[in-house]
Formats: C-alpha cells, structure tokens, sequence
C-alpha cells in the first residue's frame, strides 16, 4: 500500500537523495544540504501554521511504501510565488512591424521577461523513482496535492501554476541557457539553477529587460522552447488531465513551459465530495472506481488511492487502509475520481 503524507524530519536521507538523482532544472530540488535542509523546515512549519491568506508556505510531500517502509517519490505545492523576491518568468509574444509603404507586416516571436506570476501558487519539487513509475503511483504522488488544495483552500491562490523542466541533456547542458543566459551570467547552468534558490535578485540585476528576438537565437536554443524534459511526460500529461495549460510561459533558464489553471477548476479539486467511511473487512470494495482518498487532517495529512461504487455514498475499507488513512468508523472523508 502507497501513502501520500507530509515530509518529516526522519525523512532528510531521502529527499536529499531524489534531490541528487533529480539533477538540475527541478524546481525546489536543490543540491544542496542546507537549502533542502531549510524546505524541510519550512514544510513543517507550514502545516502547523493556522492560515487565513495564502503566503508563503511551502507544504512538501512525500509517497511512502507502507509495505517496506521505504519513500518513493516526493513533491510540494508553494501557496503564494513572488511575494518577498519576484517570480520571473518569459513571456512569448507576437511584435509586429509594418511599412505602409512597402506594404509589409512582419510578425516575429519576442520573449518579455515577467512577473505575471506573481502570487500564485506552485506545483514544484516531483520526483518520482523509476521503480514506482507504474501502476497509478505517479498520478497519486501529483493529484494528492490537489486533494490537500480541495481541503485546505484557504492557504492557496485562485490560480495554480506548475514549471516543468526544460531541454536538459545528461551532463546538465541546456541550449536555451548556452544561448541566452550565459551571456549575461557567468556560471553553467547548474551553479544558476542552485542559486536561485537563495537569491532571485541576481536575476533582476543581470537579465536583458528588453524583448529577446527568438528569430535572433540558434536553432538549437529556438527548438526547445516551451519544450518538456523527457522525464516529464507523464507529468504532463496528469496536469493536462487535470485542465492545467501552457499559455506562452517558459522558465527564464531552460525554457521549459509553465502550465496554468484556475485552481477552483482543477479537476480532481473540481470534483472534490464528501463520503462516509465505514470500515469492514469483509464488505471492503475490490471493484468499482478507483478514487483518490484523503483525510481531513493538515500535519497528519493522508492520501491514498480507494475504490468505491458510483451508486453509494459510502466507501467500504478495510482496518489496514482505516488506519494509513488515520481514519475512524463513520467518519467523513473526501473523495475524487483519479
């Protein structure tokens, strides 16, 4: 049985090693102790806060194989992006030229540096290990976080956004960053992509504040605009499932896509209801819909994949999912469609 909970103390030698064969480009996955160190703290004290207004806590994740107690995967949601440094991103759009005389209207593609972003909330930090990648275990890891926003939707902004990792080769070579950021940096791209973790300003001080023509870039840098790692296929495909999507967004270093959606009309949150537990062992349902299922509880916060009839209110578990779930008899629960 797989679990959705939130990280722990206990759990550091793990998330430091999927934050080491991540690799570079993963946002909110620093290599680097003391960084991955301070998200740890941050998440738990992000649970345990009683919030109002989304700001700037950072609830991290973790799936757990509750059969041989090991992790494996990782993920977070950051309620509010930007507020203390700026989000940056770059924005492609359209600038037209035009001669009245020669009669010629020339479009061209620009990248607008931006902080349209600016106050959402964040899907960031998803790893998964190679192992798991099967059986419904990558959409648990990803859409738990949205039963935990259905719950919660206090502590998050009406709209939702996720990065997605660019064009990275295996020695950490990005082309869009060859050809565009290290002329105004000078450091690889992943010394760039670790620093700001700690320090947006730099990117403020140091990138061009004019539209970058795309025309103008290498073809290797233009060709992977907007473009995906291969890693995230599957990624992808769960938020789009889930109603996120580009709308001309890239990251300002490997020019991956940021995906968006109004976070009311996500699909698992959209769906989001309320059901009874009862728990029999012998009535525990083995057919029907598999569902995502979860908690009412903020720190102690669970999630897990169910079955349940479409023509009952109530879902029928069994003692050992009652008890990862931290749920009792006739206690209410909420429920999506996976």
């Amino acid at each position: 049985m797989l679990i959705v909970r939130p990280i722990q103390q206990a759990d550091k030698a793990a998330f430091h090693a999927f934050a080491k064969v991540a690799g570079a480009g993963h946002t909110n996955l620093p290599q680097d102790e003391q960084q991955l160190q301070a998200k740890l703290d941050h998440s738990a004290l992000s649970f345990a806060s009683k919030i109002e207004q989304a700001g700037e806590e950072s609830y991290q994740f973790v799936l757990q194989d509750l059969g041989n107690q090991t992790l494996a995967g990782t993920c977070a949601i950051d309620a509010c992006v930007g507020l203390s440094q700026p989000n940056y991103s770059y924005r492609l759009a359209t600038m037209v030229h035009a001669s009245k005389e020669l009669k010629l209207v020339n479009r061209t593609m620009v990248l607008q540096l931006s902080h349209d972003y600016t106050g959402v909330s964040r899907l960031s930090a998803f790893y998964l290990s190679p192992e798991y990648r099967h059986s419904f275990h990558d959409q648990l890891l990803s859409k738990a976080r949205f039963m935990f926003m259905a719950r919660f939707p206090e502590r998050f902004s009406d709209t939702t956004i996720s990065e997605i990792k660019g064009v990275i080769d295996d020695q950490n070579v990005s082309p869009f960053w060859e050809s565009v950021g290290r002329h105004f940096f000078a450091m690889d791209f992943a010394e760039a992509d670790l620093l700001t973790g700690t320090n947006k300003a730099f990117i403020a001080d140091l990138m061009p504040r004019h539209p970058l023509y795309v025309e103008l870039l290498p073809a290797a840098a233009q060709a992977v605009i907007g473009q995906h790692h291969t890693d995230f296929e599957d990624v992808i495909n769960i938020h789009e499932h889930e109603g996120l999507r580009f709308v001309d967004q890239v990251d300002i270093f490997d020019a991956g896509p940021m995906l968006e959606a109004r976070t009311r009309l996500i699909r698992t949150i959209r769906k989001a209801e309320q059901a009874t537990i009862a728990i029999d062992h012998d009535r525990a349902q083995t057919s029907g819909s598999r569902v995502l299922l979860s908690n009412n509880q903020c720190q102690d916060f669970r999630c897990l994949l169910a079955r349940k009839q479409s023509d009952s209110e109530v879902i029928y578990i069994n003692p050992q999912i009652a008890q990862a779930l931290g749920v009792s008899d006739g206690e209410q629960v909420l429920y999506s469609p996976l």
